[in-house]
C-alpha cells in the first residue's frame, strides 16, 4: 500500500507516483517506484514501444535538469535524480529481457539470477545447434541464413514469453527469458562476425 509523502517546501500531502507538489509546484524528491509506474504505463510485456517513447519524452520535458537550472539547488538535485531514473526506466523497459525480469519481480517471482548456471538441457542443446550452424557456415550467405533462423527463433521465443505472462505462468516466463537472453547474445556475436 502506497502512502502519501509530504512536500519539502509547503508540507502539502503528495500522492504516490506524483513528483511535483500540486500546491506549491515544487519538484519532489524521487520515490522508489517500479519502472512502469514511473513511466505511467501499464504493467505488460507487450509494450507499445512508441507509447513508451512518448511517455519518456513527456517526462523528460517535465523533469529535465535544464528546466530547473535557475531554481534552488534542491530542485536541481531532485530533477537530476528523477531524470536519471526516467532514463534508466526507459532503457530497461525498452529491452524485452529487462522488461520481463521487472515483470517477474513485480509478480513475486524471483528471476533466474545471472550467477547461477542455467541447466535446461533442451535449451542449451538448441543454443549450441544454432551456434554450430553459424560457425560451420562457409559463405556469408549461409551465415546470413543462420542469422535469419536465429531471428525467427527470437521472435518465437518473444511470442511464447508474451503468452506465458498473459497466462501468469511465471516459471515458464523466467525460463523463456533466460533463453531469450542467450539468443540475443548470440545474435550480437553473429553480427560482429559478418
Amino acid at each position: 500500500m502506497s502512502v502519501n509523502s509530504i512536500c519539502w517546501d509547503c508540507e502539502n500531502a503528495i500522492p504516490p507516483n506524483v513528483f511535483i507538489c500540486q500546491k506549491c509546484n515544487k519538484i519532489q524528491p524521487p520515490k522508489q517506484v517500479d519502472e512502469f509506474k514511473l513511466m505511467g504505463i501499464s504493467e505488460t510485456f507487450d509494450l507499445d514501444l512508441d507509447e513508451l517513447e512518448k511517455a519518456y519524452l513527456k517526462l523528460q520535458q517535465v523533469f529535465h535538469p535544464d528546466k530547473y537550472s535557475q531554481l534552488s539547488d534542491q530542485e536541481i538535485k531532485y530533477s537530476t535524480l528523477l531524470s536519471s531514473m526516467i532514463n534508466e526506466a526507459y532503457q530497461k523497459l525498452n529491452s524485452s529481457i529487462s522488461r520481463a525480469t521487472i515483470l517477474l519481480k513485480l509478480n513475486g517471482f524471483n528471476p533466474h539470477s545471472e550467477d547461477k548456471s542455467f541447466n535446461d538441457p533442451d535449451v542449451l542443446e538448441e543454443i549450441m545447434d544454432i551456434q554450430n550452424e553459424f560457425l560451420e557456415a562457409e559463405s556469408s550467405e549461409q551465415k546470413k541464413l543462420s542469422i535469419q533462423k536465429l531471428n525467427l527463433k527470437i521472435s518465437e521465443t518473444m511470442e511464447n514469453l508474451s503468452i506465458s505472462f498473459k497466462n501468469k505462468e511465471y516459471a515458464i516466463a523466467n525460463k523463456l527469458n533466460v533463453k531469450l537472453s542467450y539468443l540475443e547474445k548470440i545474435r550480437i556475436d553473429f553480427k560482429k562476425q559478418l
